[in-house]
């Protein structure tokens, strides 16, 4: 075996083994649902998110309980009733 191809496969282990101590990603203690069907809980969260969008605004529960958010809120204009105005603009 000559030197180069012995650096190359010590190289190639050390890679391998700094990639498999890389950390697990966060898992979310609460899914949509949860937060959902509980008004505080999802409340609380999303005021910690809220106090450090850097450090934990993306993380998966601070994702999971915006979207309950979304879901549970007012929607959007278009899923709202019509407010009753005139079409022709007169007035």
């Amino acid at each position: 075996m000559t030197r180069g191809m012995l650096v190359l496969i010590c190289v190639a282990t050390l890679v391998g083994v700094v990639v498999s101590c890389a950390p697990a990603p966060p898992v979310a203690e609460h899914t949509v649902s949860e937060y959902r069907a509980d008004a505080s809980l999802r409340r609380e969260v999303l005021a910690r998110c809220l106090n450090d969008p850097g450090g934990l605004g993306q993380t998966p529960d601070c994702v999971n309980a915006r979207e309950a958010e979304r879901l549970e809120s007012r929607g959007s204009l278009r899923d709202q009733a019509p407010v009753g105005l005139d079409p022709s603009g007169r007035r």
